[in-house]
């Protein structure tokens, strides 16, 4: 069986705090690449909320708050949406436009190459979740694949 491709998912809970955040899980996708035995394949994550996003980038708080700054900028939340209306289905509202828009703009995975079983990232670059309509509870799926 040696050489066979391996394939390791998990479903993983994170809690934003605020309406709009980034939440750094650099971390969370090394431990999670460390811990799956995959020693040269791919790590994917993916975010399981169409008003949520994924990105990579460098830590730096001015740039954290510049990232927010410009989805904000680019998809203000006072602009009359047609998304904005009553769900009959569900009996919900919908007013929260912004944030499915502003999850287009980052999308909802990353692939990162894992080598010697580490996620190869270069030396400033940080996988973030970026939340766009909370605080919410947050699921994301890891999943690794490899040999």
């Amino acid at each position: 069986m040696d050489g066979m491709a391996k394939v390791v998912s998990e479903r993983v809970t994170i809690q934003s705090r605020r309406g709009m955040e980034l939440i750094n899980i650099t971390d969370l996708v090394r431990e999670k690449a460390e811990g799956s035995g995959v020693r040269e394949g791919l790590l994917n994550v993916f975010s399981l909320h169409t008003t949520a996003g994924l990105m990579i980038n460098e830590a730096e708080e001015g740039l954290e708050r510049d990232v927010l700054q410009a989805l904000e900028d680019l998809i203000p939340e006072d602009r009359d949406y047609h998304h904005h209306h009553f769900h009959y289905k569900d009996g919900r509202m919908a007013v929260n436009a912004w944030a499915h828009l502003r999850s287009i703009l980052l999308g909802p995975s990353l692939t990162i190459p894992v080598k010697d079983g580490k996620p190869m990232l270069g030396a400033r670059e940080n996988v973030y979740f970026v939340e766009m309509d909370g605080p919410k509870e947050r699921s994301l799926v890891v999943q690794v694949i490899g040999v």
